[in-house]
């Protein structure tokens, strides 16, 4: 296939992380032009026809069937996920979709049997399974590093959409049903452990509604009540990898400020402390007794990424994908396999027993 071919986007969902996030940092992919948007809200397309100088529509049938692109970009809000990626595979089109894809194993099956139907490349948020950190991370756990892994935990957790974002638009829709710190959080950090660790076998939770009521801090809906108390905010998941491995995930809307590490990897030889620096994004803890070696590693990484990662850096990827005849890096297979997870979270939680996971990655 050629490899200078301009590959021609289209971006569905015109909200905060759109403009300020990937119509930002298109640019920096000379293989990839934005041009046209959608949004069911004509004046957010309109806003964006203005600012980026491309075609807007208000309806994606009427883009899709009448604007010339190769890849749909689902950027829109959660609860939208499902239908508008499937208009998109049905029509032949390239897609990537911001998490969570759907909202059941069952919708993740249907888009994943549609992309094959149509014979195109669907990658699917997030994007953690490109960052060179989790990357070298898995490579060395892999190498056998840590030896056997006995705990895995992640922190995905923030005080809400409300609280820490400057929003243009009113985040209340975090909190109605099809949304919530599950699908906006928690699939970031059950992501990451299962990209590194492998599918997990079985699922358990504590969950409560931690804070009721909540006021927007900021933006145009600084001083907004919002009825929060719809879906639970605070979760603490555990994880059964099989085999002595476990794993935990602290995710919500209710952790206003960390300095926790966002990461942690134990095993029989040591662990990995992701520590957020930039230059050394990891820690490594080595205990070799047969060198009598036991202390904290400063790695020096050995050779520069292939590649420069950031946020569009899905794009890039799913662009040498088609162009390679290959799976995205972030596969709908694995997502599918998190949304296993968290369909099964809110049952544990509320009946307390473990639950078994039936997909794998």
């Amino acid at each position: 296939m050629d490899k200078k071919k301009i590959w021609k986007i289209a971006i569905v969902g015109c909200g905060d992380i759109a403009e300020h996030t990937y119509m930002a940092q298109m640019p920096r992919n000379t293989r990839a032009e934005v041009v046209a948007c959608c949004d069911i809200k004509p004046e957010r397309a309109a806003h964006f026809k203005e600012k980026f100088g491309i075609r807007a529509y208000a309806d994606v049938d009427d883009l899709l069937a009448n604007e010339d692109f190769d890849i749909m970009m689902d950027t829109a809000s959660i609860q939208a996920h499902y239908g508008l990626n499937m208009k998109a595979l049905k029509a032949g089109k390239h897609l990537y979709s911001q998490k969570p894809i759907g909202v059941t194993v069952e919708e993740a099956t249907n888009m994943i049997e549609a992309a094959k139907a149509s014979n195109v490349k669907f990658a699917a948020s997030p994007i953690h399974m490109l960052r060179p950190d989790i990357r070298e991370a898995k490579r060395l756990i892999a190498q056998g590093i840590l030896g056997k892994i006995s705990i895995i935990r992640a922190i995905a957790a923030h005080g809400g959409p409300e609280y820490f974002q400057y929003r243009v638009n009113d985040p209340s829709w975090f909190y109605e049903p099809g949304a919530g710190a599950i699908y906006d959080l928690g699939v970031h950090a059950l992501h990451t452990v299962t990209g590194i660790l492998g599918p997990a076998k079985a699922v358990s939770c504590m969950a409560t509604i931690s804070e009721p009521n909540r006021v927007v801090r900021s933006g145009n809906f600084n001083g907004k009540p919002i009825d929060s108390g719809k879906l639970y905010d605070n979760y603490l998941i555990h994880l059964d990898f099989g085999g002595g491995t476990i794993g935990d995930v602290l995710t919500g809307f209710c952790m206003k400020a960390t300095t926790a590490p966002s990461l942690e990897i134990y095993g029989e030889y040591g662990a990995i402390i992701f520590t957020g620096e930039w230059k050394n994004p990891f820690k490594i803890y080595i205990d070799e007794p047969d060198r009598k070696i036991r202390g904290w590693l400063e790695q020096y990484p050995q050779e520069r990424p292939p590649q420069e990662f950031y946020q569009c850096s899905c794009i890039a990827d799913l662009i040498d994908a088609i162009e390679e005849d290959r799976a995205p890096a972030i596969t709908p297979e694995h997502a599918r396999h998190v949304i296993d997870i968290m369909c099964n979270v809110d049952q544990c939680a509320a009946d307390g027993t473990v639950h078994k996971l039936n997909t794998v990655f």
